[in-house]
């Protein structure tokens, strides 16, 4: 994660709660250079304070884990999502016999409403759609669901209880306005100021089958050793996932499209 400090000299009182740690929105420069030389993907929080909240409440207890994937490949707006079902079939094979419950919603069935309902009952989130960031209004940034968009103040207002992690695989959801790159209204950190305490999203389009490579490698590595899955691995795992596809010679800008937001 890129942060920079104050002096350590300095005695002044200074609160660093809402500073942004995300004081660039378009990294594609700095990544290229860190990719090329071997380094790791991108790692971004909207700010020190929802870091913080975000590692001090990540559960370490034996609780249920309950797992929601939604999928819309057939969205009121926008073209259609092709590889959306085999990429919720794989999430679905690495995590049901894992998860104490599994929850899947797709197309005619993820609509706006069916979405806040399933979301405020579940802590670990898998999301497949388009996402459309709105740079003039970004509350009104939203994911494509069947019916309608699922509006970032639909998920702010959301009934959350514990949340734990979110995989966003929709495109442009860590994308803020370029004007005001400090300003991290973006799908990515809207769910980390709801509650989530690690999330994935994605800086610019992503390929639908590169998509659906990261997704199978990345839940293959987010399980702990005792067979639960631990949002602490999420970096880990997101890493690892990166390593195949370049391995397996995606283009550079797709092997760097996917960031970690929080622990």
């Amino acid at each position: 994660m890129r942060l920079r400090f104050f002096s350590q000299n300095s005695r002044r009182d200074t609160d660093l709660g809402h500073v942004p740690a995300r004081l660039q929105n378009l990294v594609q420069k700095s990544t290229n250079k860190r990719q090329k030389a071997g380094g790791r993907f991108p790692d971004d929080t909207p700010t020190l304070a929802t870091l913080v909240r975000a590692r001090r409440q990540v559960s370490q207890d034996g609780s249920p884990q309950y797992f929601v994937a939604i999928g819309q490949g057939n969205p009121d707006e926008g073209k259609p999502l092709q590889c959306v079902a085999p990429e919720l079939a794989v999430v679905a094979q690495r995590l049901a016999p894992i998860v104490s419950s599994f929850t899947s919603l797709e197309d005619g069935d993820a609509t706006v409403k069916a979405a806040v309902d399933v979301l405020s009952h579940n802590q670990w989130l898998h999301l497949a759609c388009h996402g459309m960031p709105n740079r003039k209004k970004p509350f009104e940034s939203s994911f494509a669901m069947r019916d309608g968009p699922l509006m970032i103040k639909d998920i702010i207002r959301s009934n959350w209880r514990n949340p734990e992690f979110a995989f966003l695989s929709a495109c442009h959801t860590t994308v803020g306005d370029e004007k005001s790159p400090d300003e991290s209204i973006h799908l990515a950190a809207a769910m980390q100021f709801s509650g989530f305490r690690s999330v994935i999203g994605s800086m610019w389009s992503v390929d639908d089958e590169v998509a659906q490579e990261v997704v199978s490698a990345f839940y293959g590595n987010l399980v702990d050793g005792s067979g639960r899955l631990d949002c602490t691995r999420t970096a880990m795992a997101l890493h690892k996932a990166v390593k195949k596809l370049r391995r397996n010679n995606v283009p550079l800008e797709q092997q760097i499209v996917f960031v970690h937001i929080g622990v």
